[in-house]
């Protein structure tokens, strides 16, 4: 049975501090996150330190060693810079059981030129907080640090051991400070997930994988007025896109068994995850009068967990051997690099279950359980750990325009997520 009188404790505090919640999310943003570059790492932690020491947690910055950063990740993004910092804060309060809480800090980059509001001020409007990462994931973070500090000042005890893991470069990957912390073996002594970088509308059990691919076209570039003499890589790329376009149709007929967001299937009838193999950019030529040296198409492909990994790297340097096969003029490399692999957990497992009878208790609203189309460094912790996931935040999918020009979450959803993060950890329902 709910322990209503504790519930009622909770809720009335962190409804009471609401402008204290808003200006710490507030902190948060003004640190600019954005990777890449990802830069201001050791700044974030900085800030948010303070707010678990002095609440008795244990807490420290962890950085990623530089040799570790330089071969997982700037060797795919070379235009990443700076200490890759992490928190890692933790509460021993002695029981049988310990939860991970975690979010990132890091955001996608921002162009304030396109912005209604600036978008590192988080400017309160319309019942909303505006701001890069408000939705994904500086408000969730700001959530996780109230809540531990309103059951502080309540002199309530959580009844799970904590863990707290506020981490860096989940929005670039291919290897996080999340992931960095799981292979340190730092959440060895957790028994169950709660991502908080999620949405309010839905919670996670899965996600589709995510890797990215180049395809360099290679020409040789002479005067317009004598193509004939050159080779257009342009132009030879057109049995690249045919053999491409029908690999995209060929992924896009596959469907896993992961259940699809509840507004998702509702509008498009699709009722489980699906994969995809999208084509996002393409560049080349230099003036209209000059055949172009190359041409560079770029893409992605997401996999849902029933899909292997290497197959799917197969598929597509296959289709690129095909297009090849049909035109011997078209001179081209594939590259391809990892974001993040594919993951299911076990819809029916007590710990989402318990999360959504949660969650219900304190929104009033049934949120289902399903999987993401996106992808998340959840994915490997989860692997790596044994853990069960899920997925549960301040974000709403058609809403609050997460990775979008003026982003924003709903004030009472930074709210609910603070009661749920308390009433979880104090085991109020």
């Amino acid at each position: 049975m709910p322990d209503q009188a504790l519930y009622e404790r909770i809720s009335q505090e962190v409804d009471r501090r609401e402008e204290e919640i808003l200006d710490v999310v507030r902190q948060l943003l003004r640190i600019p996150t954005a990777t890449p570059p990802g830069e201001n790492y050791d700044q974030m932690v900085a800030l948010m330190l303070p707010y678990f020491q002095q609440i008795g947690f244990t807490a420290e910055r962890i950085d990623m060693p530089e040799a570790v950063f330089e071969e997982r990740c700037r060797s795919y993004y070379p235009q990443m810079q700076g200490v890759r910092s992490n928190l890692l804060a933790k509460l021993h309060v002695g029981a049988e059981e310990g939860v991970l809480w975690y979010a990132h800090f890091d955001t996608v980059p921002v162009d304030p030129s396109l912005w209604s509001v600036p978008p590192y001020e988080g400017v309160v409007k319309e019942g909303k907080i505006w701001g890069r990462g408000t939705s994904d994931a500086k408000g969730e973070c700001a959530a996780a640090i109230c809540a531990f500090r309103i059951l502080h000042a309540l002199g309530i005890e959580p009844r799970y051991n904590v863990t707290v893991a506020l981490t860096s470069d989940e929005e670039i990957g291919p290897y996080s400070g999340l992931m960095y912390l799981a292979d340190l073996g730092r959440f060895d002594d957790c028994h169950y997930f709660h991502s908080l970088d999620g949405g309010s509308d839905r919670i996670s059990i899965g996600a589709n994988g995510t890797l990215t691919w180049t395809i360099t076209v290679r020409g040789k570039s002479v005067h317009s007025g004598s193509s004939f003499l050159g080779v257009n890589p342009i132009e030879h790329s057109h049995t690249l896109f045919a053999e491409l376009l029908a690999l995209k149709e060929q992924v896009g007929t596959r469907r896993s068994a992961m259940p699809a967001p509840a507004d998702l299937a509702q509008e498009t009838g699709i009722s489980t995850i699906r994969p995809v193999f999208n084509i996002t950019m393409a560049r080349g030529g230099l003036k209209h009068n000059i055949i172009p040296p190359e041409f560079v198409i770029e893409g992605d492909r997401r996999f849902i967990p029933e899909e292997d990994e290497e197959e799917v790297r197969r598929e597509i340097q296959a289709a690129v051997d095909r297009a090849r096969a049909r035109d011997p003029q078209l001179d081209c490399t594939l590259k391809i690099n990892p974001v993040y692999t594919s993951f299911f957990s076990d819809p029916h497992h007590p710990w989402p279950r318990k999360v959504q009878e949660v969650v219900r208790f304190v929104t009033g609203e049934e949120i289902n359980i399903c999987g993401s189309q996106g992808s998340t460094d959840v994915a490997y912790t989860v692997k790596k750990t044994g853990l069960v996931s899920a997925s549960f935040g301040v974000g709403r999918a058609r809403e609050s325009n997460g990775h979008g020009v003026d982003e924003n979450a709903r004030i009472s959803d930074i709210l609910n997520l603070v009661k749920v993060i308390c009433t979880l950890a104090t085991k109020a329902v």
